[in-house]
This record gives C-alpha cells, structure tokens and sequence, in this order.
C-alpha cells in the first residue's frame, strides 16, 4: 500500500518539496502501522460525514444521560448511536491500539485485567497497599492534550483535530465513548513512567488500572513516612497535568486488615474474590432452585429472565476468573436451572 500511495505521489504536478514531504509523511504513519490520511476532506469522505460541524455531528449522534454511582453521586455518560461508534471503534482499532501504553497500565488492554492488576501487588506478609483513584478522570484530559496525541503519531494537526472532536464532548474525554479508556491510557505515559521511577527508587511496586493508582510493599521500619511522602508525590505529580487525587477514595491497608485492590482481596496465599459475591451468588442460585426462577423473579420483583440469566453468568464468569474451580462449578449450576 506504501509504494502505490508514494507512486501516486510521485506522479501527481505538485512541487517537488511537496512530495517530498507528503511521501516522509506517508512513510511516517506507515512506519507505526497506521492508516495514512493526508487531510481532512479524505477523513470526512472515509466517513461518510457530510458536515465539518462535527462537534454538533458527535452531539446529536449521542444519547447523553446520568447513572447513581454506589456512593448516591451522579455518573455522566454519552453513549455513542451506531454510526458514531462504529467510527470511535475505528478509531480504536486502526490507530489508537498500534500505540503501546505502560506496561504498568492494566485497564482497558489485551491479556490485562483486575486480576493482573491485583497480583502485582501480592507480598508475603506482612505488607502494606496504598491506593487512590484520580478524581473526574476523563473529563479532566482536555481537548489539546488529545490532539497532541493524533499529532505525536504523525498526523497533521487539521487530521489530528478532526480525530480530536470525534472522540470528545465538551472538549474533553467522556464516559460511554469506545476510545475514552484508551486515549487516557496514552495520555497518562509520563505519569506512569515517573511512578515507575518511584517504584524503583523505594523498591516498592506500582500499577493502575484507569484511574486506580496503587502501590505497595513489605511492612517495615519507616513505611509510614514512607507511605506519607509517597501521597505528597503522588499529588505533586498528577498537579502538573492537571489531575487531582480523590481523597475520598485514598486509603493505606495495612497490617491484619483486608488489602482489596480493584476489587479483588489480596493475602499473602494469592488473590480472591470477595465473600459478598460468592454469598449472593450462592443465595440467588438457592432460591431458584428451591422456587424456581420464575416464581423467584416475580416474588422478588425482578428483571426479565433473559438478562436475569446473564446478570447470574456474569457474576458466575467473574468468580471464574479468580477461582476457575468455583466459578466452574456455579456455571454449571446457573446451566442446570429450569429455564423454560
């Protein structure tokens, strides 16, 4: 595809400094396996997007609406119409994922998961977990530091804008949008890298998963101070891109007490799923077999029985993931339900 795009070039009647650098740009979005789009009048037509008034294209392409979070705040989203998120998840697959994030990144990449994120985390007693989450994460990466990332990869900046208004609101990152995860992934890089460099330094370990930062480390002698200096550096760090620490959800676990990160219960002996989800599992499994599943939703008053089905295999394939035994044994027990 390269040779037929710098052929084409080559014959076109523009000047000769033109080509040149129409062909190193070519070559340059090739060199990291991505889509090579000269202006924004191609990226319109590749589209099917007839107005260049995207913002107001991405707005009334998208249901906006708000979700009660388990702590009674309001969660904004915008969900994406086909169309829209047909070409976010163009976006996605043909740009966004050819650009390696940190390895210490472990929401929303391949082969990562909470349980990755949990198991950095595993010591031998007895050790400590500090975690924190960023507060109103997406919304706080803003229009620029988007477009710069269309930009770093090789993209003109009139290109990288249009990318830009595609996949924000507002001018900024949104919950609900297919891209969202990933593009804060890139963006937060240096953040990692600069984690990183603590990690090494305190000979402690570090992972996020979106916006959960966590480190931990044996307990010894001085691990207090430690921990203390740790969320100065933390703050100081974020401050600088305009990140804020979520007090409310800032926490040290330490001692005998449950270590839970993203979730998950850490113990010296490994990683599992926290009783409250085997319990209920357990209890929703127990009335449908003793009363039946209908007779059990329509006491309980509760959702259809299609997506009652799906919401018990989730929490089923949810255990498994942790437990592969146990999560086994209750899918087979949701399997074996009279469902007719």
């Amino acid at each position: 595809m390269l040779n037929k795009v710098i052929n084409n070039i080559r014959l076109s009647d523009i000047e000769e400094v033109e080509k040149r650098e129409l062909i190193h740009y070519s070559e340059q979005l090739y060199s990291k396996n991505c889509p090579i789009i000269f202006d924004v009048n191609q990226l319109l037509l590749l589209f099917e997007i007839e107005s260049d008034d995207l913002e107001n294209f991405v707005l009334n392409n998208t249901l906006h609406y708000f979700v009660k979070k388990r702590n009674g705040e309001m969660r904004e989203v915008w969900k994406p119409n086909y169309k829209l998120k047909a070409i976010q998840k163009w976006i996605l697959n043909n740009i966004l994922y050819n650009i390696k994030v940190s390895p210490h990144s472990h929401g929303f990449v391949k082969k990562k998961s909470i349980l990755t994120n949990a198991q950095v985390h595993l010591h031998e007693d007895p050790f400590w977990v500090f975690s924190t989450d960023i507060k109103d994460f997406f919304p706080s990466i803003k229009q620029n530091e988007i477009k710069s990332i269309f930009m770093e990869i090789g993209y003109s900046k009139p290109v990288s804008e249009v990318f830009c208004l595609l996949t924000t609101v507002n001018q900024k990152l949104v919950q609900g949008f297919p891209t969202s995860p990933y593009i804060s992934n890139i963006f937060f890089r240096n953040i990692d890298e600069k984690f990183r460099e603590i990690e090494y330094k305190y000979s402690i370990r570090y992972s996020r998963y979106a916006d959960d930062i966590t480190f931990s480390g044996i307990q010894k002698k001085g691990y207090l101070t430690l921990v203390n200096k740790l969320k100065q550096i933390i703050s100081n760090t974020l401050s600088k891109y305009n990140l804020t620490i979520n007090e409310k959800k800032t926490r040290l676990m330490k001692d005998k007490h449950t270590k839970i990160v993203t979730g998950l219960v850490l113990t010296s002996k490994g990683v599992r799923v926290p009783q409250k989800y085997i319990r209920k599992i357990n209890k929703e499994i127990y009335y449908c077999e003793r009363f039946g599943v209908n007779e059990h939703l329509k006491y309980h008053g509760l959702i259809t029985r299609a997506n009652y089905r799906g919401y018990l295999i989730g929490l089923a394939r949810f255990i498994y993931m942790v437990d592969s035994i146990k999560g086994a044994e209750l899918l087979k027990k949701i399997e074996d339900l009279d469902w007719n």
